[in-house]
């Protein structure tokens, strides 16, 4: 899974980035789901707002109402993706759903993924991410430089860490401010 403590931290874009580069290792299949239901960001990061019939959520699919394969898209080979059209209002009702364990171990059987990545909601802002720990390996919290305290990343990854295993913090947006070339300024 893949979190912030807040908003606009980039934990979409990091989630996204992340399912292609795994994707484009030979041999290396992923799954990659928009968890983040309330306020779903990877179709415009996608370019994919206003095109097509895309219709439906990942709330669709885990809580049965439609099949992963009928709502997934490819992006190359070796990557499936859902995403959501629009917000879902019952999202932490959909999370906690005794059905989720279920259907995400039908996807993981059924596609035989490598790593499955799901973008979560930030932390600190509903329940939702929290509810949806008991269903994965480990979690990564994103963090916006200037932006995230250090006490927010300190509550995010205490509250993650009594559920699943916190792989770390990645510090995003950072900005460098003179750049210089060679060994003397480590800028690029």
């Amino acid at each position: 899974a893949i979190t912030s403590p807040t908003p606009a931290c980039g934990k979409s874009t990091v989630s996204l980035n992340l399912a292609l580069s795994i994707a484009r290792q030979p041999n290396t299949r992923a799954i990659e789901m928009e968890i983040d239901m309330r306020n779903p960001s990877q179709n415009r990061l996608l370019g994919l707002n206003g095109k097509g019939d895309r219709k439906g959520s990942v709330g669709d699919v885990l809580s049965g109402r439609a099949r992963f394969g009928d709502l997934a898209f490819r992006a190359g080979d070796d990557l499936a993706l859902v995403t959501n059209a629009a917000p879902v209002r019952n999202a932490s009702d959909i999370l906690l759903g005794d059905q989720v364990g279920d259907i995400l171990a039908e996807i993981e059987a059924s596609y035989q993924p490598n790593t499955m990545i799901f973008d979560m909601p930030p932390v600190l802002v509903n329940d939702d991410t929290m509810a949806f720990m008991q269903h994965v390996d480990c979690v990564l919290i994103i963090a916006a430089a200037g932006r995230s305290t250090i006490a927010e990343i300190d509550r995010c990854e205490r509250e993650l860490a009594s559920q699943t295993n916190v792989l770390g913090v990645v510090i995003n947006k950072c900005e460098f401010g003179e750049t210089t070339y060679g060994y003397g300024g480590y800028g690029y």
